[in-house]
C-alpha cells in the first residue's frame, strides 16, 4: 500500500505539484519504508543437479581507481564473495588503455590505467562482456588494446567484433561449457572503420542466430545485454519481451545491465532472466543521487550440463569511497526486498509499457535540449557529435517511437531523424529556428510528465 501511494505521488497527475527538492527525500523514504519485509533470501529453483556455481555482476567501472592503490585493499570483500563460487562474470565498463585522448566530447569517457587489470585478477573474473556504451570512448584502438590486455590475463572477452573476434566466448567451468554472448544497443559513434574493433550491436535477429549457433558449442548459453536507459528500476516492456524471447530461442540465462540500478529477476520457460544487475562498482558515491546507485546485487546461478538449476540474489553495496562488499543488516534487507518487489511486478505489462513511453519521450526531449544548447553555444563539433549519437539501435528506436507518437513529439522525432540522415543541415537558419521551437515543446513535456519507474 505504501509503495502504491508513493508511486501515485511521484508519478501520477499530482506529481508536478511536488517541489523538486522533495523528490530525492521522498524516494529515500519510500525505499526505507514501503516494500514488504520478508527478511529471507531471494532464491529460485529451476531444476536439480547443480554441478557448479557462477556469479554475475553488473557494471564494473575502474576509471576512479588509483593505480597506486592495492586492488586487494579496495576489492577484498568482493573478492571473498567471488571466491565462494567457481567463476565470476561481469560487464567491464572501462577501457584499460594507454590512450588518453577521448574519441569524443559528449558524456563521460571511462578509461583506467592498464594496471587495473590487477583488479580483475584480484576478483577472480573468468569472463567479461565489453559490449557497452563506453566501448568506443577511446576509439577502436582503445577497445582493441583493452580487450587484448584482458585476454592476456586469461580472462575471456565477449561482445567485441573485429579482426579475429566474432563476439563470442566459451569458458570451461568445472567441465561445463559456458557460451557467452554480449550485445549493446548504444555506443560512442566514431569514424567508420568497418574492419576495426567494435561492440556487437543488439539486433534481435542477430541475437537469436547467435544463440542457435552457440547451442552447438556450449552446454549453457548466456546472453548479456547492455541496453535501455539509466535510472529506471523497471525494464521497458519491449525489452522484457525480447529477453523472454531469447530464452525461448535457446538461451539458458539472460543477464542485463546499463541502468546502474537493480531490476527484477524472473524464471521463464526453463531459463532465467536478470533484467538489471545495477552497479557492481562505479566509483565514489555522489550525494543526492539515485538511492540505489551504489546498492545492487550479484546473481549466483547454479548450473549443470543442461542449464541453470537455481538462482540467488546476493545484495552488494559500495561505501562512500566506492569500495564494494556484500551488504549486511538492514541495507541487505532493503536491497533484497526491493528486488523481490520488482520481480513480482514483471508481469504488469501495462505499467511496463507506461515506463517505456515515459523513458523514450523524456530521453528524446533531453537529446533535443542538449542539441539546441550546443548549437546556441556555438559548439559545432559537439552538435555534430550529438547527431552522430542518433545512429545506434537505441536512438533509432527512440526517434521512430517519437515519430509514431505524432503531434508535437512526432515533429521532434522527424526533426532528429532528418538531421541524422543528412536531410537537414544544422547550419541552416531555418533548421536552427525549428530546433528552438522544438526545444520549447521538449521543455514543456519534461516539466509536465515525470519519469515512471525510477524506483519501485
Amino acid at each position: 500500500m505504501l509503495a502504491t501511494v508513493s508511486r501515485w505521488v511521484r508519478e501520477g497527475p499530482a506529481a508536478t505539484l511536488v517541489p523538486t527538492r522533495f523528490g530525492v527525500p521522498l524516494e529515500r523514504l519510500t525505499v526505507s519504508r514501503a516494500y514488504p519485509r520478508a527478511r529471507t533470501p531471494l532464491r529460485w529453483t529451476l531444476s536439480e543437479g547443480r554441478q557448479a556455481a557462477v556469479l554475475f555482476g553488473g557494471d564494473l567501472a575502474l576509471h576512479g581507481w588509483d593505480p597506486a592503490d592495492a586492488p586487494h585493499r579496495v576489492f577484498a570483500a568482493l573478492g571473498e564473495l567471488s571466491g565462494s563460487a567457481d567463476a565470476l562474470f561481469l560487464n567491464l565498463e572501462t577501457q584499460l588503455t594507454a590512450i588518453e585522448t577521448p574519441a569524443g566530447t559528449i558524456g563521460s569517457s571511462l578509461r583506467a590505467d592498464p594496471s587495473a587489470i590487477g583488479v580483475l585478477s584480484c576478483l577472480g573474473v573468468k569472463g567479461v562482456t565489453c559490449a557497452n556504451n563506453h566501448s568506443l570512448d577511446f576509439g577502436p584502438e582503445g577497445l582493441s588494446e583493452s580487450a587484448r590486455r584482458v585476454e592476456s590475463a586469461g580472462i575471456a572477452v565477449s561482445g567485441i567484433l573485429g579482426p579475429g573476434s566474432d563476439g563470442t566466448a566459451v569458458v570451461d567451468v568445472r567441465g561445463i561449457r559456458m557460451g557467452l554472448l554480449g550485445y549493446t544497443d548504444d555506443w560512442r559513434v566514431t569514424e567508420d572503420q568497418p574492419a576495426a574493433a567494435r561492440p556487437a550491436a543488439h539486433d534481435p535477429a542477430a541475437v537469436r542466430t547467435g544463440i542457435t549457433a552457440m547451442r552447438t558449442r556450449a552446454d549453457v548459453v548466456v546472453v548479456q545485454l547492455h541496453w535501455g536507459y539509466e535510472w529506471s528500476m523497471y525494464p521497458m516492456r519491449s525489452q522484457r519481451d525480447l529477453a523472454r524471447s531469447y530464452v525461448e530461442a535457446g538461451a539458458h540465462l539472460v543477464v542485463c545491465h546499463h541502468a546502474h540500478v537493480p531490476m527484477g529477476v524472473e524464471t521463464w520457460q526453463g531459463g532465467a532472466i536478470a533484467h538489471g544487475l545495477g552497479n557492481l562498482s562505479f566509483g565514489r558515491s555522489k550525494p543526492g543521487g539515485h538511492p540505489f546507485r551504489n546498492a545492487s546485487f550479484v546473481l549466483r546461478a547454479g548450473i549443470s550440463s543442461t542449464g541453470v538449476t537455481d538462482l540467488e540474489v546476493i545484495p552488494v553495496a559500495s561505501d562512500a569511497e566506492g569500495r564494494p562488499a556484500p551488504a549486511s543488516g538492514r541495507q541487505a534487507e532493503v536491497i533484497t526486498d526491493a528486488v523481490r518487489y520488482l520481480s513480482g511486478r514483471l508481469d504488469r505489462g501495462k505499467y511496463l509499457a507506461q515506463v517505456e513511453t515515459s523513458l523514450i519521450f523524456r530521453q528524446g526531449c533531453g537529446v533535443l535540449a542538449d542539441l539546441v544548447r550546443r548549437v546556441v553555444a556555438g559548439d559545432h563539433r559537439g552538435a555534430r557529435e550529438r547527431v552522430r549519437f542518433l545512429e545506434p539501435p537505441r536512438q533509432r528506436i527512440l526517434t521512430a517511437r517519437l515519430r509514431e507518437a505524432g503531434g508535437v513529439l512526432g515533429a521532434v522525432g522527424e526533426l532528429l531523424e532528418a538531421l541524422r540522415d543528412g536531410r537537414k543541415d544544422l547550419a541552416s537558419p531555418a533548421v536552427v529556428a525549428e530546433l528552438h521551437s522544438a526545444r520549447r515543446v521538449a521543455a514543456d513535456h519534461l516539466a509536465r510528465y515525470p519519469q515512471k519507474g525510477r524506483i519501485p
